[in-house]
């Protein structure tokens, strides 16, 4: 409607005979009472009164064919786009098949002032935006979540594997596999769920170590689930070391991330691992070092160290000493 009055209005001095029947048909086709409505809802008499001075004035030229003042009917369009420019609704529901908009060189900004319930497209932008930027966070964090998992593989070196293996804990031998060896620890996996409940009773009862062919880890017992125990291992193991063992895998290795871990097993009693602590110093020397094959009774093992270290005397001393966890662990 805006348009044709716009074209009709600078076109006065040439009129098309056709333009008074024009602009009474757009005047018909307008849907008074949304726009009443509309109107109503938006509360401002200024642009009430001059949409209905223009109104008045159509009505004018559609009937008589004569406009009195063109000119200042276009700066009462421009003016009504100007005041309108915030709270305009999509103009196509003002009229029927009609071009919307107040201003003929640029759109109107429907779509971008208030809906019919008062909401503006600020806030659908917000809202719509919204469950993107709850989406990204969380793919972020877990992206985050996953470097540092990979980060902890790399720098322990966690490897999957199938090693045979032994845990000795005081007296006891428990037969087994590391399916998870890093550089701080591994994963004994059990033959049998003999040595599952064996483990569970003597765990940290006495002095641990993992025995791998002839090279002996001093270790702890961390955590214990139904298939499988956590192992620490007292001291780092070295690159070199680390990469003998994996040689011995009867399968391919390769690098795994593991969840966290859940520390169930109780440390030692403290005078146990004070007890322990002068034995470990004078047995392990260099930790991690590859050493002999173990024998399964730790007292015969300590004894012959004890008799090289520290003659038949300090034998005694400490061979009687070990024998004291034993037989408390035997006990329980």
């Amino acid at each position: 409607m805006a348009n044709l009055t716009r074209r009709t209005a600078r076109r006065l001095a040439r009129p098309s005979p056709d333009a008074p029947r024009d602009v009474a048909s757009a005047l018909r086709d307008i849907n008074w009472p949304r726009l009443r409505a509309w109107h109503a809802q938006i509360d401002r008499p200024d642009v009430d009164r001059l949409m209905h001075a223009s109104v008045e004035e159509l009505r004018n030229y559609a009937s008589t064919g004569f406009m009195t003042t063109p000119s200042r009917l276009i700066g009462t369009l421009d003016r009504i786009d100007k005041l309108t420019a915030n709270v305009c609704v999509p103009i196509e529901a003002l009229s029927l098949g009609q071009d919307g908009g107040f201003v003929e060189t640029k759109p109107s900004p429907a779509g971008f002032g208030t809906s019919p319930n008062g909401e503006t497209f600020a806030d659908y932008a917000r809202l719509s935006l919204l469950p993107v930027v709850v989406a990204s966070l969380a793919v972020i964090l877990k992206i985050s979540h996953m470097l540092l998992k990979f980060y902890h593989t790399r720098r322990y070196s966690r490897r999957s594997c199938r090693v045979k293996a032994e845990l000795h804990i005081g007296a006891y031998v428990i037969q087994g596999r590391v399916t998870v060896l890093g550089l701080h620890g591994c994963r004994f996996s059990f033959v049998d769920d003999d040595g599952r409940a064996l483990l569970s009773v003597v765990a940290e009862s006495g002095e641990t170590h993992l025995q791998i062919g002839s090279i002996r880890l001093p270790s702890d017992t961390v955590s214990l689930t139904d298939n499988w125990a956590a192992i620490r291992f007292h001291e780092a193991l070295p690159q070199k070391l680390h990469t003998t063992i994996l040689e011995r895998s009867e399968e391919r290795t390769r690098m795994i991330t593991l969840p966290r871990l859940t520390y169930n097993v109780p440390a030692k009693p403290s005078e146990q691992t004070e007890s322990a602590a002068p034995r470990a110093g004078t047995r392990s020397g260099p930790a991690l070092a590859a050493q002999t094959a173990a024998p399964r009774t730790a007292g015969s093992d300590l004894s012959k160290s004890g008799a090289s270290e520290t003659g038949d005397k300090d034998n005694r001393a400490l061979t009687e000493g070990l024998r004291q966890p034993g037989r408390k662990s035997s006990a329980a």
